[in-house]
Parts: C-alpha cells; sequence; structure tokens
C-alpha cells in the first residue's frame, strides 16, 4: 500500500514537472557527474569500465579512478599524455550518445536552452547540443580541465533575455554541497520570480532549500529513469 502510495505520488511530480517544462519559455539545465553516472561514465569510481580501460596504469601507479589518473604526478609528460590520449579515445572519440542523452535531449529540444556543467567528456556535444548553448565550466579532457571559472558572454546574454520570465532550471546530478553549480542555480531561482527549480538525484543527493521550496520540484531516484518518464509523456 505505502510503495504504491509513492509512485502514485512520484509520478504526480513527474506529470507537474513535465508541465512545467512544457509551458516554460526556456530551460537552464545544471550538470555535473550524477547525468554521467546515469550514462555509465563514473570518474571516480574504481570499477569494471576503469579497469578495463585503464588497468595498468592501477597496476603500475596505483590509480584507483579517472580522477586520479587526470591529476596524478607521472613520472614524465609522455605517460600523462598517453593516460589523457587513451581517456579521451574511450569517452569522447568513442562516445555515441547514450539514451539518457537522447531522452534530455528528446525533453528540451523544442525550447531555447543553455547547459552549465562541470561535466568533462562532451557528452552534450557529442549528443547533438548546440555547443554555441553549452557552458563547460571546467573545461573538457580534450581542451584540458582548469579550475577557474570564467566569465561566459552566452550565459550572460540567456540570464539578461530571460529576465523575469517564465523559464526552469533543470539540475541533473549534482550534488547536496556542490559550489560550483548548484548553489548559484538556487540562488537565482530564489531571485527569479517566475523561475521553477526542477532538481532529478539519487534520494540521499537530493536537496533543496527551505526558501525555494514552494518553487521547486524534487524528483528523486535513477536520473535515466526519470528522464525517461519525462519523455514518455511528451508523446
Amino acid at each position: 500500500m505505502c510503495l504504491i502510495l509513492l509512485e502514485y505520488i512520484n509520478m504526480n511530480l513527474i506529470e507537474k514537472a513535465y508541465l512545467t517544462i512544457s509551458q516554460a519559455d526556456a530551460i537552464l539545465i545544471g550538470a555535473s557527474n550524477g547525468i554521467s553516472i546515469a550514462e555509465g561514465y563514473h570518474i571516480f569510481a574504481n570499477n569494471k569500465m576503469f579497469k578495463e580501460q585503464f588497468g595498468d596504469f592501477e597496476q603500475k601507479y596505483g590509480i584507483k579512478s579517472v580522477i586520479e589518473g587526470c591529476f596524478f604526478q607521472y613520472p614524465n609528460n609522455e605517460l600523462q599524455q598517453e593516460f589523457m590520449n587513451r581517456l579521451i579515445k574511450y569517452w569522447i572519440k568513442d562516445y555515441q550518445p547514450s539514451k539518457v542523452m537522447k531522452d534530455l535531449f528528446y525533453l528540451v529540444n523544442d525550447k531555447d536552452y543553455f547547459i552549465i556543467t562541470s561535466n568533462a567528456d562532451r557528452h552534450f556535444e557529442l549528443s547533438n547540443f548546440d555547443p554555441n548553448k553549452i557552458y563547460e565550466i571546467e573545461g573538457n579532457f580534450e581542451t584540458g580541465i582548469s579550475l577557474k571559472q570564467e566569465y561566459n558572454p552566452a550565459l550572460e546574454q540567456f540570464l539578461k533575455k530571460y529576465n523575469k520570465r517564465k523559464y526552469v532550471i533543470l539540475e541533473l546530478g549534482i550534488g547536496i554541497n556542490n559550489r560550483l553549480i548548484k548553489q548559484p542555480l538556487m540562488h537565482l531561482a530564489k531571485k527569479e520570480p517566475n523561475v521553477t527549480y526542477i532538481t532529478l538525484n539519487l534520494e540521499h543527493e537530493l536537496y533543496i532549500p527551505q526558501e525555494i521550496i514552494n518553487k521547486s520540484i524534487g524528483l528523486a531516484g535513477d536520473i535515466a529513469k526519470t528522464l525517461n518518464e519525462l519523455c514518455c509523456l511528451k508523446h
């Protein structure tokens, strides 16, 4: 009985989220590790994929994840470049758009949108999202990773265009304590009178501050499943 009730509540939230997205003038997407993990790419994991792609680096240097490999102090530059070349091949050049990215594109492609992401895998651009509407806030594996934030005129233009208009902030897989993207987006949701804040994440990572609870929708669970459910409502 409780399970059925929870499923009913969650479906109502998904329907509410879809209706809000469909009626919005634009979508501002914020994305971090959670959406890459939903695709099957996990920069922090010592999983089967990492062992298949970088097992020799683990055996020789004790590197246990992609993120460790990116910032490891190698004996020479050639080894660092070898790791990065392999990462670029497996995660970028060999990449084919996932169901997750296809569903997201289907959900938002008839709206004006802008994407802010800390993911360095270029998967948004490789999944047909307009590169002029993507801000890789920490760069990417090909051009280089940088922890320095830079002014982005395209983002500023988007925010100016939709100031006080009805748009959605769609947050995908950003952790509770993320200061780089999540905190600015929550602040923006608080400031903008007609914005709805929709966040998709696993239940233990889902967070909405009290200040914006009345203009927010939290969709807990697997991001891949939730995006697919939203897309099904669009058919």
